[in-house]
C-alpha cells in the first residue's frame, strides 16, 4: 500500500523539486514581476482617476457656490428694493399689491434656482464619477482576462 501511495505522489519529496530548474524559476519570476508591474500601473491609473474625480467635484462645488452667492446677492437686492417700494406706497392696498408681486416673483425665481442647482449637482455628480467608473470597467476587464 505504501509503495502504491509513493507511486501516486511521484516518489519521494525531492522529486517535487526536480521541476524547479533555473529556467522554470526564471519564467515564474518573470510572470510574478509582470503581475506586480500590472498592479502598479493599474493603481497609478486608479490614483489618477481619484485625483481627476476630486478635481471635478471641486470645480462643481465652486460653480454651485458661485451660483448660490449670486442668487443670494440678487435676492437681497430685490428685498431691499421691496422695502423701499413698500415704504413709498400711498396706501395699504398698494403696499399689499407690491408685496404680492414680490412674493410671486420670488417663488418663480426660487423654483428656477432650485432647478438650476439640481442640474449643477447632477452635472457635478456625472463628472465626478466618470473617471471612477472608467477605472472600475478597466478592473472588470482585467479580472475577466485572467479567467480560465
Amino acid at each position: 500500500m505504501a509503495a502504491a501511495k509513493k507511486a501516486e505522489t511521484g516518489g519521494n519529496a525531492f522529486d517535487a523539486f526536480a521541476v524547479m530548474n533555473p529556467e522554470s524559476f526564471k519564467e515564474g519570476y518573470e510572470k510574478f514581476a509582470e503581475g506586480v508591474s500590472t498592479i502598479a500601473d493599474f493603481n497609478k491609473g486608479a490614483l489618477e482617476a481619484v485625483m481627476t474625480s476630486a478635481g471635478a467635484y471641486s470645480k462643481g462645488v465652486e460653480k454651485l457656490t458661485a451660483e448660490n452667492t449670486d442668487f443670494i446677492k440678487a435676492s437681497y437686492e430685490r428685498a431691499v428694493s421691496l422695502g423701499k417700494s413698500v415704504a413709498g406706497a400711498k396706501n395699504p392696498q398698494e403696499a399689499f399689491d407690491i408685496q404680492s408681486e414680490f412674493a410671486r416673483e420670488a417663488t418663480e425665481k426660487n423654483l428656477s434656482q432650485a432647478t438650476k442647482v439640481a442640474d449643477l449637482w447632477a452635472d457635478t455628480t456625472k463628472e465626478t464619477i466618470a473617471p471612477l467608473t472608467e477605472r472600475y470597467s478597466d478592473l472588470v476587464e482585467k479580472i475577466q482576462s485572467y479567467r480560465p
